[in-house]
């Protein structure tokens, strides 16, 4: 390859890399928590990706609104698949704990049936769930 070629090919690479070819595979993720559709706080969310890695986290404020952190508070969440569940707790936002049951399959890690697809850029994920049937 003669110096001619590789002026012309490094902007060339260059180019591609800026314009947008290669989207990466980090998201950021928000949404809203809403039980038997209404907004509601007091729960964490959690994103646990398929490959058993770092789970990814948000608190639920009052208004129902979550926004996932990884790790040390990123907000960059690695793309793909997650097995989600929540858990409510007394110590976010001042919101009391919900005074709301919720089934298994929406609290368990090893049990839930909400799974999301993470994708490149920016996701806004709602969670809708149902509240326990008394027996």
């Amino acid at each position: 390859m003669n110096r001619n070629h590789i002026v012309l090919l490094v902007p060339g690479m260059l180019l591609l890399c800026f314009t947008g070819c290669w989207k990466g595979d980090i998201g950021t993720v928000e949404g809203t928590l809403q039980v038997d559709g209404k907004p509601m706080g007091g729960f964490y969310v959690y994103f646990i990706p398929a490959d058993g890695t770092a789970e990814a986290m948000g608190g639920v404020i009052g208004d129902g609104s979550y926004k996932l952190t990884y790790g040390r508070g990123d907000d960059r969440i690695p793309v793909g698949e997650y097995r989600v569940y929540v858990q409510a707790t007394e110590f976010i936002d001042n919101v009391s704990m919900p005074k709301v049951k919720l089934e298994r399959q929406y609290t368990d890690p090893y049990e839930t049936s909400l799974v999301k697809t993470i994708d490149y850029g920016h996701n806004v994920i709602d969670l809708d769930l149902t509240s326990a049937k008394k027996k």
